[in-house]
């Protein structure tokens, strides 16, 4: 097997598909239950009535593109179908890697836990294409 499946068993990769599948739920959950508190994780800090408006309309619309491609995820992992799991992650990392971009442009920039970001893209990119080569 290629790199990166030939590092771990495919029911381990399993697993780490369906602790992705967790992650990209509950940080989903976050943003439709408490929008406020998922902007600030990105760094997204208004400071008017209207700025905060516009804050939790975007972070509900990020919290649903979550739950949606997570619902999708656990549904695919639920059937046994491992390489639609990688599928979908590999092309999440499109979605970590701008949610890494914007977060950068926050007030705490790189010291506010852009890295956490960062290295989640790299995880989800390994797990993807590990998935898909199962």
């Amino acid at each position: 097997m290629p790199f990166p499946n030939s590092l771990l068993p495919n029911s381990t990769w399993r697993h780490i598909g369906l602790g992705l599948t967790t992650t990209v739920f509950a940080l989903g959950g976050l943003a439709l239950i408490n929008p406020p508190a998922a902007g600030a994780a990105l760094g997204v800090t208004p400071t008017t009535p209207e700025g905060r408006e516009i804050n939790e309309k975007s972070m509900i619309f990020l919290g649903i593109r979550d739950v949606a491609v997570a619902g999708a995820m656990a549904w695919f992992w639920r059937e046994g179908k491992d390489r639609e799991v990688g599928v979908l992650l590999t092309a999440w990392v499109a979605v970590c890697v701008t949610d890494t971009w914007v977060a950068q442009w926050g007030k705490e920039r790189w010291d506010g836990g852009i890295w956490g970001l960062v290295a989640g893209a790299v995880v989800v990119g390994l797990a993807g294409a590990g998935l898909v080569q199962c």
